[in-house]
């Protein structure tokens, strides 16, 4: 079983980082949607996201994948909702 690749995240520096991978997607949004929250605390120019916005494809927040590059496995973007 491959460990599939979901999606790319948009930020100003493109880098592994953040590449979205079915292990790791709940902790790693999680991570980004606390950091989104603070920002939008302290500065009040910042929008905050949850995890959920940020694979919600019409928020244009990330590149979503409907087929694994790797495998070839199609994603159930249904299931990953769930899990967050």
């Amino acid at each position: 079983m491959c460990n599939c690749w979901i999606g790319i995240l948009h930020n100003y520096d493109q880098c592994d980082t953040n590449n979205l991978e079915l292990d790791t997607y709940v902790d790693k949004l999680k991570d980004i949607s606390r950091v989104s929250f603070a920002m939008a605390k302290t500065s009040g120019r910042f929008k905050a996201f949850s995890p959920k916005s940020y694979i919600d494809k019409r928020r244009g927040l990330a590149t979503l994948f409907n087929f694994c590059p790797w495998c070839g496995a199609e994603i159930n973007w249904r299931e990953l909702r769930k899990a967050l």
